[in-house]
C-alpha cells in the first residue's frame, strides 16, 4: 500500500527524507501487522531510519498514522466532488461516480482506513480528523439533501443533518466490514459500491437507481 502523496517537511538533521520513508514504512506494514501491535522499532527497521531521526518528526507511532490520514483527508473529499457537482450527470449517476471514487481510494489504503476506524476512540487526534471527514461529507451530503428538497427532486423526509450523518456512518461501517473479508457477502471494496447507491438514491430520492 502507498503512502498517501504528501510534501517533506522542511529539511532537517542528516535525514531529509526520514518523514516519507517512515510514512511509507509504516503504511506498508499496515498490510501485514495491526495498529496494536506495531512498534516503534518495527517501523525504524522498515524504514531504515534511527531513532533520533523518528522522534524529530513524530511523537509516536500513534502520530505516524495521524500524519497519514491527514495527507489522504483531501484526496477523499476529493473523490466525493461529482456527487456535489453533477454537471451534465443525473443525481444516480453522480451518486455512482462519487461513491465508486471513495470506495476506490479507500480499498486503495484499506489497511490504513481499518486501523484508523478501530483505533480512533483512543487516540483523540485520529478521532478529529476522521470525524472531520465523515462531517464534511455529512455537511456537504445534507444541503444537497435540502437543496433538492427545496426544487421538489426529492420528497421530505427526516431531518436533513441526521439524515445525512447516518448515510455517511452507514458507508463508513459497509467499507470496514467488507475491508476485513469476513463478511459471506461484502466480499470486498467493490462490493459495497452498488448497495451504498442504491441506499444514498433509495433513501433521498424516494426510488430505485435508474443507472
Amino acid at each position: 500500500m502507498p503512502a498517501p502523496a504528501t510534501p517533506d517537511p522542511p529539511r532537517r538533521g542528516r535525514r531529509p527524507r526520514t518523514y516519507g520513508a517512515v510514512l511509507q514504512a509504516t503504511a506498508t506494514l499496515l498490510e501485514t501487522t495491526p495498529f496494536a501491535e506495531l512498534s516503534v522499532a518495527q517501523i525504524l527497521a522498515a524504514a531504515d531510519v534511527g531513532r533520533t531521526s523518528f522522534y524529530e518528526h513524530f511523537s509516536s507511532k500513534d502520530d505516524v498514522v495521524v500524519k497519514l490520514m491527514e495527507s489522504l483527508s483531501d484526496e477523499m473529499a476529493a473523490g466525493l466532488t461529482p456527487m456535489f457537482e453533477r454537471g451534465d450527470r443525473s443525481a444516480d449517476e453522480a451518486f455512482a461516480l462519487g461513491l465508486h471514487n471513495l470506495i476506490d481510494t479507500a480499498a486503495r489504503y484499506a489497511p490504513l482506513l481499518v486501523a484508523v476506524s478501530e483505533e480512533w476512540p483512543a487516540i483523540p487526534e485520529l478521532k478529529a480528523i476522521w470525524f472531520r471527514l465523515q462531517g464534511q461529507f455529512t455537511e456537504r451530503l445534507a444541503r444537497l439533501i435540502e437543496s433538492e428538497r427545496a426544487a421538489r427532486r426529492a420528497p421530505e423526509g427526516a431531518e436533513a443533518r441526521a439524515l445525512a450523518a447516518s448515510l455517511v456512518w452507514t458507508a463508513e461501517r459497509s467499507f470496514h466490514v467488507a475491508a476485513g473479508g469476513d463478511h459471506p457477502t461484502l466480499t470486498g471494496a467493490e462490493a459495497v459500491v452498488p448497495p451504498l447507491v442504491q441506499l444514498f438514491v433509495g433513501t433521498i430520492y424516494g426510488r430505485a437507481v435508474r443507472v
